[in-house]
């Protein structure tokens, strides 16, 4: 029984290897750092039909805790845009707009999620960090806003995919000089809902 329980107990933990470079602008890699972190995933019920097994507190159960509440039908188009969801598990190769394979989970995951909550509508942003060419920064966020975009409305959901935007660095929080472990937080692509 003991054996029995410690595997399940186990079966829903991820452990994930990172491993990090730091390019100057030359192009030269001045540091490697590898990162192990261990992340939980757990079923999310989105509603009588459809379960996702998605990471604890990730992007699938923030969203579909907000739409369940359903305050976002009385929100303003101001109020919405504040509520943006980040996917935790969405990644592509290095200084391109190409989804890597293990991506296709959590874009799966939000293609049901909009499946089971068929009036919602949604609204892609990309981010960078500050490092870099500007113009370069808003043309990647651009194509990798558009290239999830473009996943969800592959799956017959274009209706309610009504853009997809790259940002640059405009909201970047991290100055360009912070660590790589802080200016990660401000590459990403997120999820608003809209009216």
């Amino acid at each position: 029984l003991a054996y029995f329980l410690l595997k399940n107990c186990n079966k829903d933990k991820e452990t994930t290897t990172t491993t990090t470079e730091n390019v100057d602008t030359l192009g030269s890699t001045t540091t490697t750092t590898t990162t192990t972190t261990e992340r939980v995933t757990r079923e999310v019920l989105v509603n009588d039909n459809v379960k996702l097994n998605a990471y604890a507190d990730g992007i699938e159960e923030k969203l579909v805790a907000f739409l369940k509440k359903g305050d976002y039908k009385t929100m303003t188009e101001d109020q919405l845009k504040e509520m943006c969801f980040d996917f935790d598990n969405v990644n592509f190769e290095h200084g391109t707009a190409n989804v890597l394979p293990e991506s296709q989970v959590q874009l799966d995951n939000i293609a049901q999620i909009l499946t089971a909550y068929p009036n919602v509508k949604i609204k892609i942003g990309g981010y960078t960090d500050k490092t870099g060419d500007e113009a370069v920064n808003k043309k990647i966020s651009t194509e990798r806003a558009e290239a999830v975009k473009k996943f969800l409305t592959d799956k017959g959901l274009a209706k309610q995919v009504v853009g997809a935007e790259g940002y640059g660095s405009e909201f970047a929080v991290q100055p360009a000089d912070a660590s790589e472990e802080l200016r990660v937080t401000d590459r990403k692509v997120s999820v608003s809902v809209r009216n």
